[in-house]
């Protein structure tokens, strides 16, 4: 073995020496390099989440605030009906909804 290194000439096994430890080098490299990039996928994942979780936020606390105003405006209308039917109440009308004292006789 050592007999055939002898009778390559100087430069091609310089030539060869730098490319087996060129891709050497490269195969070390992208196994020390595997887990930096699962945990650069890892990383960018979580960013996504991240910021879908920020949108979906925003979007129930919009629909949060429009139910509010919603709810404002139902108890605003119950209001405005508790007040009418006191009022025609007042003036000796019948209600719609309650029956009146000769249905009941």
């Amino acid at each position: 073995m050592l007999e055939i290194l002898l009778n390559i000439p100087g430069p091609w096994l310089a030539f060869a020496g730098t490319l087996f430890g060129g891709v050497g080098l490269k195969v070390l490299e992208h196994f020390l390099n595997r887990n930096k990039t699962k945990n650069d996928i890892a990383t960018q994942l979580r960013n996504e989440l991240r910021e879908d979780i920020r949108e979906l936020q925003k979007r129930v606390d919009e629909l949060e605030a429009e139910n509010e105003k919603w709810r404002a405006r139902a108890f605003k209308a119950e209001e405005e009906v508790a007040v009418r039917n006191a009022l025609i109440a007042s003036h000796g009308c019948m209600l719609p909804d309650s029956p009146s004292e000769e249905a009941k006789e």
